[in-house]
């Protein structure tokens, strides 16, 4: 038994793809009755992830409901009837999805052993119901002009980054644009360039950080000769929090950061140890890898970028928004969320009668990069289709979640991903290389039907997506005219 859970976590935590996947056909050949049965036909897999019982689901319809609070019916459970969930639209689900001040599918249980230790409070990721709507509030009142307002930083650091792609015969696409966005984050945030000493030393730690929390060997040890990576990690965090807070009380009052005055220096510093962290850092990468990979790779006659290029300013910003919510809807940096239910309750979605249980104390795993290619709601769906996006009743995906606890980021990422992609478009460069391995393809949505076995072997899903091997390119000069 400890041996086949220890196995269960181990697969899927080098493919949630593939092991979902190969659950999914497992489940048909059994017993083929289940393919139209709640299970199959809603994506929901039983299993064993580090002891915990999690259902995963990739329903699309499924998620959305989850994420805005219902999912399920009205059920007594096994233990009385105290315990309830309700459709999503159900009016005794409250706004911030409580009810009864009891948050039916809670965050901070779900993520507590994974973050606590590393992202301690105030921390908004690790909050529910009426304490994270406030905070919530706060936060989006003082970020609100956030987006904008470094819009100009944005612009200069990636102008002076495109520099280096033009240092040597190739460059490893993914590792240059990581290296960009830790620029960016440091950047807007905490107002440090790579000349400055601070900056080497907070990524570093941060490295550490991340290092730490995502160990296999989740205990903190610490012998005179030997530290586990978690205990490292710890000491990083520990590091990390006054530096933060020197580099907030730095900036001044009427910088973009700090302009609005709704949250206080402690609980800045505090989430400034989130905005700069290594696993933001890297889905940043992963989203703009994949971007810039749909605007200069793409296989068609001519480059996207060039076809943007193209066009006059108002149809540019059109289809660059396009390109990027498809980007999003197919190769969503982070490939799924957790969310611990509180009460005993069976899934189900809307339009159907089939239930699944889950009793109270489980974990409920949305795997979105699967949700958003679902075939009920996206016509071609595993497929990338640069103007999808053209039309507005398409639904998004969910790349940066959805409802009340949607990421607290989201805009201000999309933003990031938009301003750099102009600046490259602008620059008049043309991108060259050979992306040749189906499971990359797959994430990008370039080729259909890959199987499990190549998203397994050609990528890495968490903590955020992004190609096994290196992606080379060269860098070459754009002469197409464009329309102005």
């Amino acid at each position: 038994m400890v041996f086949s859970t220890l196995n269960q976590s181990l697969a899927f935590h080098a493919s949630p793809e593939s092991f979902i996947s190969t659950r999914l056909q497992n489940l048909a050949a059994t017993d083929p009755a289940l393919v139209s049965s709640a299970a199959a036909r809603h994506k929901i897999i039983q299993t064993s992830i580090l002891n915990r019982k999690v259902h995963i689901t990739s329903s699309y319809r499924l998620c959305e409901s989850v994420l805005l609070g219902g999912g399920g019916i009205a059920l007594d459970g096994p233990g009385g009837s105290d315990a309830a969930v309700f459709l999503k639209g159900d009016s005794k689900i409250s706004s911030d999805g409580t009810q009864d001040d009891v948050e039916t599918f809670a965050v901070c249980p779900a993520y507590h052993q994974l973050m606590a230790d590393f992202f301690p409070p105030p921390n908004i990721l690790l909050e529910d119901g009426r304490l994270h709507a406030t905070s919530k509030e706060r936060w989006k009142q003082q970020l609100s002009t956030f987006p904008a307002d470094v819009t100009p930083l944005i612009q200069a650091i990636t102008q002076a980054h495109l520099s280096t792609f033009r240092q040597g015969p190739s460059i490893d696409l993914y590792e240059n644009l990581k290296d960009l966005c830790w620029k960016i984050l440091l950047g807007i945030f905490l107002d440090l360039g790579p000349e400055d000493e601070a900056y080497s030393t907070i990524e570093g730690a941060q490295e550490s950080l991340l290092r730490g929390q995502f160990s296999l060997f989740p205990v903190a040890v610490n012998m005179p000769f030997w530290q586990s990576p978690r205990a490292k990690g710890i000491r990083a965090r520990q590091d990390l929090l006054p530096m933060l807070r020197a580099q907030v009380e730095k900036q001044k009052p009427s910088c973009p950061l700090l302009r609005q005055q709704k949250i206080g220096t402690d609980e800045m510093s505090s989430h400034c140890l989130l905005f700069t962290s290594s696993i933001a850092n890297k889905a940043l990468a992963s989203l703009l890898t994949a971007t810039i990979m749909n605007l200069f790779l793409f296989p068609s006659p001519t480059p996207l970028a060039t076809i943007v290029r193209s066009h006059p300013p108002e149809m540019q910003g059109l289809l660059l928004e396009s390109i990027l919510l498809e980007t999003e809807r197919l190769s969503p940096p982070v490939v799924g969320v957790m969310r611990r239910v509180q009460k005993y309750i069976q899934l189900s979605v809307p339009e159907s009668e089939e239930r699944h249980p889950v009793p109270a104390g489980s974990d409920v795993w949305l795997y979105l990069a699967g949700a958003n290619r679902d075939r009920a709601v996206f016509s071609d769906a595993e497929k990338f289709v640069f103007d999808r996006f053209m039309a507005s009743e398409i639904p998004r995906g969910f790349a940066f979640g959805f409802g009340y606890k949607s990421c607290l980021g989201g805009e201000l990422v999309h933003q990031i991903i938009s301003v750099v992609a102009k600046v490259m478009i602008d620059a008049d460069i043309t991108l060259h290389g050979n992306v040749s391995d189906h499971g990359v393809k797959g994430w990008l949505g370039w080729e259909t039907g890959v199987p499990p076995s190549a998203f397994a072997s050609d990528l890495k899903q968490l903590p955020c997506q992004r190609p096994r091997k290196p992606v080379l390119v060269y860098v070459g000069s754009d002469q197409t005219g464009r329309k102005d």
